[in-house]
């Protein structure tokens, strides 16, 4: 649910106003109102700065290495001696690599020196000339043609070099060979490595020791920020000196608000959003919703005058999720991999591991009906007889698919019709209640002939609802023409349906590629001396393949599925902006160092 706001427009004096910011800030319980500005000198360089230590903090992530506290009695280089170091080691690592190649080049040719080489053709008139041709190519005839001589022979690749007169025609191209010799080029190599060792060694040590400190001043910096651009959102009223602040509080929390006020002397008007004003977002689900807010966040917060759909299509994209992956085997692995993680690492992402195990619950529960396990088709085997009843065929798994569908369309267009009802009146409900109504009794005059008769009746005010009321606030003339053409959606609502089609195709497609790998394993069993590795190989390999495949498939559809057709059916908007508290970051990231 959205948690209800009310607005608190502030008067301040000009003396005071500082002082009061500094306390609102410290309590944290309010988001400021800001407006619109250009950026002025201050809110650059505070962006700059924030930029910075989050690149650094980034990168300082990156090696891995373990944190330890600040010391402040050591000295520490800045930021910008930071980037430098990485500057070079970067260069450094380009130029080690860069004589690598050059090395594994010139490795073949031996340690010989270019220099006596140039003194050589000075005294002859000859062009020393390298090349590298492979052996089973090679003319014996270049060497009666041809002062030829073989250095080398490595990796079927004859190495041999040309002393070439001016009117000679080579047959084929020389090669370009570094300037220095293989001794200085490594050389030069081990200088490159001992730089860049250095400079990873004093990176991880700053990494390791001002990995807290960057963190504290980029709480630091957004505090900063965000105080100053609380501060230019206030509005100075004419020429009194006297400043107006305003604010969002949640209504559960306005009372502590209300105290601060009182105890502060501050004079201010409380008033309830407006249809046209836009209060910032802040969502209070239960503990199972809560865990879907992260995935709803993605595609966007709903408008603070609609609903919140969280808690209604988490337990769908579960069910979703489940269908999609349809292996228990794979289930199984994702219960187990998020329990583990859950109890082992950091647990900020507690939520996210939780989230797993109900992933794999789900994919457990719907591997069963489908009678699928790491490819294995379960009706076939003797030992589950006793429970055959439970394992649904692709007919029936086909038509689950659409029954789903088709149940969540209902919902969303019932979710729809509340939400108009709520927030607009009972009159703008009309029309999605009509469109329930006509949906339901196409299917049974069509699917189930249960009340055929009755239904035949009820389709027709449905329709009636649907024309007539399709934009109530618009004038009964536009409304009617809105009404008609909204009657053409049906063609919509049939695609919507046929979408949920992906929930059994996602499904039989993963236990098809699952059984393709066990046919293949079992078919390598036979080779002689390796069959049971290649069949472990490949059950290990294939099943992993499958695994992430199916997994990124599971996720992904059931997300186009809640945010296209369920987010359409159900009118969502979106658009809210997230609730920000103006609150110091920098204190509580201290309390908790």
């Amino acid at each position: 649910m959205i948690v209800p706001m009310v607005k608190y427009s502030m008067l301040l004096h000009h003396q005071d106003k500082e002082a009061f910011m500094d306390k609102l800030m410290d309590l944290g319980l309010v988001h400021v109102q800001t407006r619109q500005t250009e950026d002025d000198a201050v809110t650059e360089d505070l962006s700059a700065v924030i930029r910075e230590t989050e690149e650094a903090i980034r990168r300082f992530k990156q090696r891995k290495v373990k944190v330890l506290e600040f010391d402040p009695t050591e000295k520490y280089p800045s930021l910008q001696e930071i980037s430098a170091m990485e500057t070079e080691l970067e260069k450094s690592t380009n130029e080690v690599e860069a004589l690598n190649m050059e090395l594994k080049l010139l490795e073949p040719w031996g340690d010989f020196n270019r220099k006596a080489l140039y003194n050589l053709e000075e005294k002859t008139g000859l062009e020393v000339k390298f090349f590298q041709y492979p052996e089973r190519h090679f003319h014996q005839v270049w060497q009666q043609q041809f002062h030829l001589q073989v250095v080398n022979r490595f990796k079927g690749n004859l190495y041999f070099v040309i002393f070439k007169r001016a009117e000679d025609e080579l047959p084929i191209s020389p090669i370009a060979l570094p300037e220095e010799s293989l001794s200085e080029l490594i050389d030069v190599r081990n200088m490159y490595q001992n730089r860049v060792q250095q400079l990873n060694r004093k990176l991880d040590f700053y990494a390791s020791s001002l990995s807290n400190v960057l963190s504290q001043r980029l709480a630091e910096a957004r505090d900063k920020l965000s105080y100053h651009l609380a501060n230019q959102s206030a509005q100075p009223i004419k020429d009194h000196g006297i400043w107006l602040v305003e604010a969002w509080c949640p209504a559960e929390k306005e009372n502590k608000l209300i105290e601060f006020l009182s105890t502060t002397g501050t004079v201010y008007v409380k008033t309830l959003p407006g249809e046209d004003e836009k209060p910032p977002v802040l969502l209070k689900n239960n503990r199972f919703a809560k865990l879907f807010e992260p995935i709803g966040s993605m595609f966007s917060l709903p408008d603070y005058h609609e609903l919140d759909l969280t808690v209604l299509f988490a337990p769908f994209f579960l069910l979703f999720f489940g269908l999609c992956l349809g292996d228990a085997g794979y289930g199984i692995i994702i219960f187990l991999a998020a329990t583990s993680l859950k109890f082992k690492l950091n647990q900020a992402y507690k939520d996210y591991y939780t989230l797993g195990q109900l992933f794999g619950l789900s994919t457990i529960v719907a591997g069963i009906f489908s009678g699928t396990f790491f490819g294995i088709e379960l009706i076939k085997l003797p030992i589950t007889n006793k429970i055959s009843a439970l394992f649904l065929n692709q007919e029936q798994l086909f038509n689950l698919a659409l029954i789903i569908g088709f149940v969540q369309i209902l919902f969303g267009m019932g979710v729809q019709a509340y939400g108009r009802w709520k927030f607009q009146g009972f009159i703008h409900a009309v029309s999605r209640i009509g469109w329930i109504v006509l949906l339901l009794c196409l299917v049974d005059i069509y699917v189930t002939e249960l009340l055929s008769t009755t239904t035949g009746i009820v389709v027709w005010p449905a329709l009636l609802s649907i024309v007539l009321f399709g934009a109530p606030e618009k004038g009964w003339l536009k409304s009617f023409g809105m009404g008609l053409a909204d009657l053409y959606n049906i063609t919509g609502v049939l695609g919507d349906l046929l979408s949920y089609i992906r929930l059994f195709a996602l499904g039989v497609a993963s236990a098809i590629l699952g059984l393709v790998v066990n046919s293949i394993a079992l078919s390598m069993k036979d080779v002689p001396y390796v069959g049971f590795l290649l069949f472990i190989l490949v059950l290990l390999v294939g099943h992993l393949i499958n695994f992430l495949l199916s997994t990124l498939s599971a996720f992904v559809h059931p997300m186009r599925l809640t945010f296209v057709e369920f987010y359409k059916n159900s009118g969502f908007m979106g658009g809210g902006k997230p609730f920000k508290p103006f609150k110091k970051q920098s204190i509580q990231l201290t309390n908790k160092t």
